[in-house]
């Protein structure tokens, strides 16, 4: 590897769980819509809210990046066909966002980017739309990107180079770490950055990706190897 001077972490599944925390947010989300606008429960469960967002992001594909517009297209979507007005789209998404963020972070986490942080200047790039202010992880970070705002989702190589404008950092400069071995790594690698693979679940590394530059177990480890 070569010299790091800033660190970029990927969020879902590389410092909290994401499964857990979506079906938990749909859950309370369905439940707020059968206490206020019962018409969209008596057509829709979970699983059906789901296939219709697919159908939104075919719809929509140059959106296709952006969770946010289409889980909101999608309530809109179900408000007009239950004949209600549109602002449930609004309503219904705060209630999701809310619980979304509800995240418990892998204990690791903290530590590690308390131990970080001294050397190193420290970004996020997603393609969620977690809330680290709401998370209470912001003050971590100088740079915090989702894929809505940057207008391409990994491995798109303008997401990576989105980051990393006016920053006064080289891609070589940067090590990216994620969990997930073609948008994370394989991505980051195109885009002339450094590629660390956050493994925390023993899988196998698909043979058809060149390896990562550093693989590591957790946080901790990261902070191990590169301290």
């Amino acid at each position: 590897m070569k010299r790091v001077a800033a660190i970029c972490l990927d969020l879902d599944d590389t410092l909290w769980a994401v499964g857990p925390a979506i079906e938990r947010a749909e859950i309370a989300m369905l439940d707020w819509l059968a206490g206020r606008y019962p018409r969209v429960t008596e057509i829709h469960d979970v699983h059906s809210m789901r296939a219709v967002r697919q159908q939104v992001a075919g719809e929509f594909p140059a959106m296709r990046h952006d969770f946010t517009f289409l889980r909101r297209q999608a309530l809109a979507w179900h408000a007009r066909e239950a004949g209600y007005p549109e602002q449930l789209a609004d309503e219904a998404f705060e209630v999701f966002h809310a619980e979304r963020n509800r995240v418990e972070v892998f204990a690791d986490v903290v530590p590690a980017l308390d131990r970080l942080r001294t050397r190193f200047r420290l970004m996020t790039l997603s393609n969620g739309n977690a809330d680290l202010r709401i998370i209470g992880l912001d003050g971590y970070f100088e740079r915090a990107l989702a894929a809505r705002d940057a207008g391409a989702a990994k491995p798109d190589q303008r997401i990576f180079r989105a980051l990393l404008d006016g920053a006064g950092l080289e891609p070589g400069d940067v090590l990216y770490v994620g969990d997930d071995p073609y948008a994370d790594v394989q991505g980051a690698r195109n885009a002339g950055l450094q590629a660390a693979w956050l493994d925390r679940f023993g899988r196998s590394w698909p043979q058809e990706v060149q390896p990562p530059d550093l693989a590591v177990r957790d946080l901790g480890e990261l902070a191990d190897r590169l301290l």
